[in-house]
C-alpha cells in the first residue's frame, strides 16, 4: 500500500482528502501545519507528499525545496487555488499540481501517476 502525506491548513478539506485517498487504498497521514511535515516524512516514510500551496506559495515553495534537499526523489504535488499554479509549480520544485477545487477522479489519477 502506497503511503501519502497530505498537508492542508483547511481541516475540512484535509479530512476529505484523507477519506478519498484511503478509499482509493492509500495509507494516508494527514498533516495540518507546515512545521510538522518534515517530522512526518522522517517517521512515516511516504511515497508521495501533497502540499497546500497558499496564494503566493512562499512557505510551500520553501518547504518543497527543503524536502527535495533531504529526499530528492520524493514526489511532491502542490494543491492550489492559485490561478497561475500551472505556470509556477515546476519553478517551486514541485513534480506536479492539482488545482482547487478539484475533481476527485482527477485527484486519484494525478496521485497514481506521480510515483
Amino acid at each position: 500500500m502506497k503511503k501519502v502525506i497530505v498537508q492542508d491548513t483547511d481541516a475540512d478539506l484535509l479530512e476529505t482528502l484523507t477519506i478519498v485517498l484511503e478509499q482509493a487504498r492509500f495509507n494516508v497521514r494527514p498533516v495540518c501545519h507546515y512545521r510538522e511535515v518534515i517530522h512526518h516524512i522522517n517517521h512515516f516514510c511516504p511515497d508521495l507528499v501533497l502540499l497546500d500551496y497558499k496564494m503566493a506559495g512562499e512557505e510551500c515553495i520553501h518547504l518543497c525545496r527543503l524536502i527535495k534537499k533531504i529526499h530528492p526523489y520524493l514526489p511532491i504535488i502542490a494543491l492550489s487555488c492559485n490561478m497561475s499554479i500551472k505556470n509556477e509549480y515546476a519553478k517551486g520544485g514541485f513534480d506536479n499540481y492539482i488545482e482547487k477545487p478539484f475533481d476527485l477522479n482527477h485527484l486519484i489519477t494525478v496521485v497514481n501517476s506521480s510515483y
